[in-house]
């Protein structure tokens, strides 16, 4: 019978040696303090929204997506998306020929201008000269939030959407409508407030 105690060493060894430099990793960047806002998903049947159709949704090749109403198109682009009432969700596209134009997503809440999946309580949208597209960010004033699925926050945050705004601002995708900024402002971080933001990646 073949012994396997020199393996069992060998690999304690190994893992001995790898322990300080997978425990020597590079410590957060303070980027500096900034303001807090939410966004969430712009709800057509959502009461605010209610009216007879006077607007009409296209996506980039002038094709109809829907009619709806001025308000809930205003919406779509303020929040860059929203669920029509079939259930769809529709992200904000750009602007064509002096006319805002949307997509079909693909995806439950749609994507952010990267073209990254939107996740609730994990994207953020920045300002790119504040903080680079695709980094990962860390607030600590955040961490420790409860979320409606039980989880605790960690803090952690991914910047792959840009905001309708300039400077030191992060702006948090929260999912569906603003009640999904609640477990940040039962801490005490309600939109406007202000919070300290870390470089992880």
């Amino acid at each position: 019978m073949v012994s396997l105690r020199p393996a069992l060493a060998a690999l304690a060894a190994m893992l001995l040696l790898a322990a300080p430099a997978m425990a020597a990793a590079p410590p957060p960047v303070k980027v500096g303090r900034a303001m807090l806002t939410f966004y969430w998903m712009a709800d057509e049947s959502a009461a605010r929204y209610r009216g007879g159709p006077d607007a009409v949704l296209r996506d980039a090749r002038g094709r109809v997506i829907a009619h709806t109403t001025r308000k809930f198109r205003r919406a779509l682009v303020l929040e860059g998306t929203g669920w029509l009432k079939d259930g769809r969700a529709v992200t904000y596209d750009r602007k064509k020929g002096g006319e805002h134009r949307f997509r079909i997503a693909r995806t439950r809440y749609g994507y952010s201008v990267t073209g990254r999946a939107l996740v609730p309580f994990r994207t953020a949208a920045v300002d790119p000269r504040f903080v680079k597209l695709g980094s990962k960010i860390y607030i600590p004033q955040l961490k420790g939030a409860r979320l409606p699925d039980g989880t605790i926050h960690d803090g952690v945050f991914v910047a792959t959407d840009r905001g309708h705004f300039r400077g030191r601002h992060v702006d948090l995708f929260v999912g569906d409508g603003p009640r999904g900024a609640r477990p940040f402002k039962q801490r005490g971080y309600g939109s406007r407030s202000h919070v300290t933001v870390y470089l992880v990646e």
